[in-house]
């Protein structure tokens, strides 16, 4: 059976349904109003890229792993937005990421927060001019 608006997709069909790659297809990530200097990321590499993930009959929640190359600048904004995200005892989701990836006309896109973030190993910033960094995306 195919896909319609009508008759939609059951959790069968979707555990049934083989998904293409589409991981290192035109994948970028738009930030909170505030932190807008970070949607100019240079994204290298991005892991998971699922819009769902279906586990023994039941969806779980998607991470993803992006790598990126930023500014000092951007690094800053990257540990003031995880620092305003991730608390002892609870999770800010008023800061959500949108990520895309897929076809320009028409991309798939998932609300993230910042749950996990890796600063560079031992840079010197004074020095540095291109930093590379893990952000760890969930889904919302």
């Amino acid at each position: 059976m195919a896909f319609t608006r009508e008759n939609g997709l059951s959790v069968q069909q979707a555990i049934d349904t083989t998904f293409l790659d589409t991981a290192h297809f035109d994948a970028e990530c738009k930030f909170p109003r505030g932190f807008d200097e970070l949607n100019k990321l240079a994204i290298s590499d991005v892991g998971g890229l699922r819009p769902f993930i279906l586990s023994d009959g039941e969806l779980k929640t998607p991470e993803f792993t992006v790598e990126a190359y930023v500014t000092n600048r951007q690094e800053m904004l990257l540990r003031d937005l995880y620092t305003a995200t991730v608390h002892p005892g609870y999770i800010d989701e008023r800061l959500p990421i949108t990520l895309m990836w897929g076809h320009a006309d028409n991309p798939t896109q998932v609300k993230c927060y910042l749950a996990d973030y890796e600063p560079p190993d031992s840079v010197n910033y004074k020095d540095a001019e291109i930093l590379n960094v893990k952000l760890t995306l969930r889904a919302i």
